[in-house]
Formats: C-alpha cells, sequence, structure tokens
C-alpha cells in the first residue's frame, strides 16, 4: 500500500478532487500554502493500493493545469530576485508528488 502526497494549486483542486473520486479513490483534502510565493495550495493525501499508484499520479496529472501569474509584491527576498530576473511572470499550477510506503491504514 502506498500513501500519494499531492500539492497542488487551489485552482486545479476541484477538478483533480472530482476525477480522483470519478476513478474510486478515497481522497483526503487539506489547505496549505505555498512556501515560495505565499499562493493556496491544497495537498491531497490517498491511500492506494500498490497495482492502482500509476492511475492515481495519471488522473492528479491530467487534471492540474499551469499558468503564469504576476505574484503578489509582498514576497520574501529570493522571491523577489527570481520574479525580477522572469520579468514579473512566474509560472504558477502544476502538481508536486510524493508516494511513500504505508504499512497499515485502517479506518474506524
Amino acid at each position: 500500500m502506498k500513501m500519494i502526497v499531492a500539492i497542488l494549486n487551489d485552482a486545479d483542486k476541484n477538478k483533480v478532487d472530482m476525477a480522483l473520486i470519478e476513478g474510486g479513490f478515497s481522497v483526503t483534502m487539506m489547505s496549505s500554502t505555498g512556501g515560495f510565493l505565499n499562493r493556496g495550495t491544497t495537498t491531497l493525501l490517498l491511500g492506494v493500493e500498490d497495482d492502482r499508484v500509476d492511475e492515481a499520479i495519471e488522473i492528479i496529472k491530467n487534471n492540474v493545469s499551469k499558468r503564469k501569474e504576476i505574484p503578489h509584491k509582498n514576497l520574501p527576498t529570493v522571491a523577489q530576485e527570481v520574479v525580477t530576473k522572469k520579468k514579473g511572470k512566474v509560472e504558477q499550477g502544476g502538481v508536486v508528488l510524493f508516494v511513500l510506503n504505508v504499512q497499515d491504514i485502517q479506518k474506524f
């Protein structure tokens, strides 16, 4: 059994959540904030049988999008430097996935 932790942009959370549910996956959503640009993100947790991991990842990848956005002006210094180099727009979206081994999942 595996635990998939997916961190994605808030703009994609409903589409990804619905696609996973339609695919028969149970999903827990948690609100989170990106550390680089301080934008709203959502962290999804999925307990997945080993033989369905690739299927879940494919659903997630197919339902996230990338876009270029102008970030907030009150960014940390490092983020401001990156934004300046990229002429004001930074690519947002996509997903960061972690697949972890899980010994046991219990639901009560």
